[in-house]
């Protein structure tokens, strides 16, 4: 049976032998999977990070080159890609885990979820599930010519596994765990491939250390992967750096004001064609956004919906009748970010006076000014005189790691051995036992009324020190 080879920068040689292995292979031709070479892995990054212009369909490359590596762990007996039934279907997983993605990623979904606040809409309508790709991925495995592949690599049943195993249906199954867990083929390529394209300093993860030290164990939540304690040491760096790139890469705040940009204009585009004036936005009537709008339900329309569209429409945009579109049209073609006001560091800057604060050890001041900085934007959202509707509340909370503390081994967790026992690493590690995480709270406004800005930052001033104090004086 003659091996395929495909040339990655992360991983050298990502090779597929065998016949099941050649099928997947084969399957990376499906129009579903072409795809996914026009939505881009990072969105809209390259804003910020120009060489940051990766796609999913490299990714979803990397996380199958990386689940094959783990998979001769669980494995170790297989040659020529004869594995097991679940084997197949955990490589499968992997290969498929993002088919659903729409354009730009999750910045789409985001979109459709501002289209439903602006219009005080029902959540989980039938545009937002056509959007969501953990509905859309397994609908796509089902009922597309991928299943076609699928059932002819491993029978009728095998795509609902391969769904199952995406949808981590069953928590304790290591193949499952391969595909989604904390410590998964996924995140362990996008953690050495979206900075290597962005172009940003990490900690790194030294990948083939992890592969030589990773064993399979045994318990009572089922069979899982753990390292001894000697290599605990690069586990802990793995979640360190994958923490670490939220607030330098995936949170970048000029990243963070072309999404709002986005999904604002798409917001205000579907608005049009909600009451048939597609025209106003620039848009025929038989044009793929207004298709999709109109059968959200329909996996051909979902299949027109990459990063291509968006940009082959913009000029339309910016020659809209309508004014808002035109406007955001613009300011996007040209990089004209919305102006950002950082609610954390102006409470940051509120705090530095307070001899209390000083005094607080680094998590309960954390806790402190997260509470102080949601209340305070929270309340300046009631402000109708000064909240208008170009201004946009950014919260994003993200913790170093989840802790389990399950002893004696889980597949969702990243298991340790140490002194003949398997632990959670956070019972070993005091960076993870930290609890360590961050908040972003920004506020992003639209700057055609130049005095909005610094009145928006005059009241967070005042609602963040009145909130500091109130905490203060209850000890809540």
């Amino acid at each position: 049976m003659t091996a395929k080879m495909i040339k990655d920068p992360i991983h050298g040689s990502i090779e597929f032998e065998g016949e099941a292995e050649l099928e997947l292979k084969s399957m990376l031709s499906d129009p579903y999977f072409q795809r996914l070479r026009r939505v881009k892995q990072l969105g809209f990054a390259d804003f910020v990070f120009p060489s940051a212009t990766h796609s999913r369909f490299g990714h979803s490359l990397g996380v199958y080159a990386v689940a094959k590596r783990l998979l001769s762990v669980v494995e170790p007996d297989v040659k020529k890609g004869n594995w097991s039934e679940k084997g197949h279907a955990c490589l499968a997983a992997a290969l498929l885990h993002d088919i659903g993605h729409g354009m730009f990623s999750h910045a789409f979904e985001n979109a459709i979820k501002m289209y439903e606040t602006r219009n005080r809409l029902v959540k989980n309508s039938p545009l937002a599930a056509a959007v969501d790709h953990e509905l859309i991925s397994p609908r796509i495995i089902l009922d597309s010519s991928i299943t076609r592949v699928l059932e002819k690599m491993g029978g009728k049943d095998f795509p609902r596994a391969v769904a199952d195993m995406i949808a981590k249906k069953d928590e304790t199954c290591i193949y499952t765990s391969l595909v989604s867990s904390q410590l998964d083929a996924d995140r362990l390529d996008y953690a050495k491939r979206d900075p290597y394209f962005a172009g940003v300093s990490s900690g790194g993860i030294d990948l083939d250390w992890l592969m030589r030290n990773f064993r399979v164990g045994h318990g009572s939540n089922g069979d899982f992967l753990y390292v001894n304690s000697k290599a605990y040491i690069s586990l802990e760096q793995f979640t360190v750096t994958l923490f670490q790139l939220y607030p330098t890469l995936y949170l970048h705040k000029r990243t963070r004001a072309v999404e709002y940009m986005f999904s604002l204009l798409m917001s205000r585009v579907f608005e049009r064609i909600a009451t048939g004036n597609e025209t106003r936005a620039g848009l025929t009537e038989n044009h793929a956004l207004v298709r999709f709008f109109r059968n959200p339900g329909n996996l051909e329309n979902a299949l027109l919906l990459d990063d291509s569209l968006f940009w082959g429409s913009l000029h339309l945009f910016q020659e809209a009748e309508d004014a808002d579109i035109k406007n955001v049209a613009d300011r996007i073609a040209a990089r004209r970010f919305y102006p950002m006001l950082d609610v954390w560091r102006l409470a940051d800057d509120v705090a530095a006076g307070n001899s209390a604060v000083k005094a607080m050890k680094a998590g309960q001041r954390v806790k402190v000014l997260n509470q102080v900085c949601t209340e305070a934007s929270e309340c300046l959202q009631k402000q109708g005189s000064l909240w208008t509707e170009g201004c946009y509340y950014d919260r994003y909370p993200r913790e170093i790691y989840k802790q389990r503390n399950i002893d004696g081994g889980h597949p969702q967790q990243i298991n340790v051995e140490v002194g003949g026992k398997i632990v959670d690493i956070a019972s070993i590690s005091p960076i993870v036992a930290s609890a360590a995480r961050f908040s972003i709270h920004r506020i992003y406004y639209d700057d055609a009324d130049p005095g909005l800005g610094p009145r928006l930052e005059a009241e967070i001033r005042t609602g963040v020190n009145t909130r500091l104090e109130e905490l203060l004086a209850t000890g809540s």
